[in-house]
């Protein structure tokens, strides 16, 4: 009895034994593969010297605006000007001037800005595209301002029955050339098409986010035209002026223009020099 239960016990340990061996020797259940990590591409780049350049070029040009916002300036003496006087380009299409439109002209304006928004949120690389576009948008404002402090230009209404009574006593009638809502416009408009276009080469959205941009842009300079707030010659200097700046200011910041010698930046007692070589 004794031998028997002892041979039990012995085939007993034997078999587990041989369970676990055969048990360690099976194949390891594999791990899960970890899903491979898409790294952002990112075409531009930020570099001090250039964003420097650019803030402080943006910078004094609104400086140079608000000291000349607070200079005194000639209050409209009542009389209309002859519109015989007007260049024949510009003549056909002076209007009266309309608050309608004119707030319209202001709402086209806001969504043209607003479109590089999507391009931003498009990209992901949200540092780099977001203080492009603030430096698109600082020298577009501050170029096109400093223009209007140099060139007197009445703007159409002043041909009819006279504008908005704040444009009236702070002198703003004579600040025609160029458009600024045209120029912010444009110049968003650009930025917002070719930023997206270099961040999504494949994309097909590229032309519907270049046909919505130039639309509403567009849209802006002719109301500013029908409101009566600029002849035709103002907004498309404002638009050639916004499309360069929004072209610019991203072109400086590719990769392959920083780090090359396709751009060079020289420090002047004033601000900075920048050379491109296309």
């Amino acid at each position: 009895m004794k031998i028997r239960l002892f041979l039990l016990t012995l085939l007993f340990v034997f078999s587990a034994q041989l369970f676990a061996q055969s048990d360690s020797s099976a194949a390891p259940i594999p791990e899960p593969a970890e899903e491979p990590t898409v790294e952002l591409y990112k075409p531009f780049a930020l570099n001090i010297a250039l964003d420097a350049s650019l803030f402080v070029i943006g910078g004094a040009e609104w400086a140079y605006r608000l000291y000349t916002s607070h200079q005194d300036k000639d209050e409209w003496d009542g009389t209309l000007y002859d519109k015989s006087n007007i260049n024949a380009f510009d003549r056909w299409t002076a209007h009266k001037y309309s608050s309608t439109l004119d707030n319209a002209g202001t709402v086209g304006t806001a969504l043209a800005v607003a479109l590089p928004l999507f391009s931003v949120y498009a990209s992901g690389d949200w540092l780099t595209e977001g203080v492009m576009f603030a430096e698109t948008m600082l020298v577009a404002s501050g170029t096109y301002s400093v223009i209007k402090s140099f060139v007197t230009r009445n703007r159409p209404y002043m041909y009819f029955d006279g504008g908005s009574t704040s444009d009236m006593e702070d002198g703003d009638y004579e600040n025609s050339f160029p458009s600024g809502h045209t120029t912010n416009a444009f110049a968003a408009a650009v930025f917002a098409g070719y930023t997206f276009s270099v961040y999504n080469p494949d994309s097909n959205l590229k032309i519907p986010v270049w046909i919505a941009g130039l639309s509403v842009a567009s849209a802006t300079g002719v109301l500013r035209v029908l409101s009566g707030n600029h002849f035709p010659s103002d907004v498309l200097a404002g638009a050639a002026l916004g499309s360069l700046t929004g072209f610019l200011v991203p072109y400086l910041h590719l990769k392959q223009n920083i780090f090359s010698k396709n751009v060079e930046i020289s420090a002047l007692p004033a601000g900075a020099l920048v050379k491109v070589r296309f």
